[in-house]
């Protein structure tokens, strides 16, 4: 039935007590509400399309969504790198110190207003609209939950759960390692990290820390204007007529397999705040992970490694982890997180050569 005119406004009176939560105030604007309702006829669509697999186990093939989630789930935590030994962080190498983050009221007010009511809720199913509608209420709490955490550096075990969505990174569905895990995890501690991760990012440009050549997660820097200034350096060697030999790196399952304790050392070496650290290695461990595939969950699986794909403190993090990686070769290096490509003249050619088997180990 095509819905038009008359036609739509008699759609939206028959079936308003339905579709009535959908919309509100703010959202009266023709082109979202033709956005919200070709989604709502989505999610009413019968049968659903699965996007997952199925997947090749043998001879056969594996369809049921419980099977498939744990496939995908044991698929992803075999990526993940032993934990290595005990690193002591207690100690920064630098003069200059992150001081320790103060919670605001306002400031968490302001993030909770900032929250998108349609994205998904975490595995305590509490929705992003409930905090953006109760935010003059929820902020004073949530402002004294989240100082706290701060301070004893204790993130809590509900904070610590992802629901893990698989996206597919390729074509070919019916391979478990061709999907990217995404983890949906707690509301609330998003709201957490986004101040922290504010303070962190704040903390790394102001004191210069981040390696000028990296592009990727920060402001005033973008893929675009990357590509610009290498394609200067390219233009000015052919001018040159200099010959240039280059290399495009592709780190596999580089966020997945980040140390916990090499990281936690990496940040108290830039003088991230002992607070910080401490709350970052609580939110860091004992994590566990449940992949959902049509609404049916996996077991349960610990995650050793990694920052969570999904998260918003996880990029900051991983910009920190990576951040030494120009300071071992010598060819010009330029990064988009863990995108990177290293290049030097054709005058030895042992040098590319040589920082590549530096990057291997």
């Amino acid at each position: 039935m095509l819905l038009t005119g008359k036609n739509h406004q008699k759609w939206l009176t028959t079936y308003s007590p339905y579709v009535h939560n959908l919309f509100t105030d703010e959202e009266k604007s023709k082109e979202e509400l033709s956005k919200r309702f070709w989604t709502y006829v989505k999610h009413r669509k019968s049968p659903a399309i699965s996007t997952v697999g199925p997947f090749k186990s043998g001879n056969q093939l594996v369809t049921d969504p419980e099977e498939k989630a744990n496939i995908l789930n044991n698929q992803f935590v075999s990526v993940f790198s032993k934990p290595s030994s005990t690193i002591d962080y207690s100690e920064s190498t630098r003069q200059s110190c992150m001081p320790d983050i103060q919670i605001a009221k306002r400031g968490v007010w302001k993030q909770l207003n900032h929250l998108k009511p349609n994205k998904a809720a975490g595995p305590d199913g509490i929705s992003p609209r409930v905090y953006k509608e109760l935010a003059s209420v929820m902020s004073g709490p949530l402002t004294s939950l989240f100082q706290l955490s701060l301070g004893k550096g204790i993130v809590s075990s509900d904070w610590k759960k992802a629901m893990v969505c698989p996206i597919l990174k390729k074509s070919e569905k019916y391979d478990p390692a061709n999907y990217r895990p995404i983890s949906l995890t707690s509301v609330a501690c998003k709201v957490l990290e986004h101040i922290i991760t504010s303070h962190l990012m704040n903390y790394a440009e102001d004191n210069s820390l981040l390696h000028p050549n990296q592009h990727g997660f920060r402001k005033n820097k973008s893929c675009e204007k990357q590509l610009i200034e290498l394609i200067s350096d390219l233009t000015t060697n052919l001018d040159d007529c200099t010959q240039m030999e280059a290399c495009i790196l592709d780190f596999s399952k580089a966020f997945d397999k980040v140390s916990h304790q090499k990281l936690l050392s990496k940040l108290a070496k830039y003088g991230i705040s002992h607070q910080l650290v401490s709350w970052i290695d609580s939110f860091l461990s004992d994590r566990v992970q449940t992949v959902v595939v049509d609404g049916r969950e996996s077991s349960e699986a610990s995650v050793s490694s990694g920052v969570p794909q999904g998260s918003i403190v996880g990029p900051a993090l991983f910009l920190y982890y990576i951040n030494d990686l120009p300071d071992t070769i010598t060819s010009t290096v330029r990064l988009f997180a863990d995108d990177t490509i290293i290049y030097n003249t054709a005058e030895n050619h042992e040098i590319l050569q040589a920082d590549l088997r530096r990057l291997k180990v």
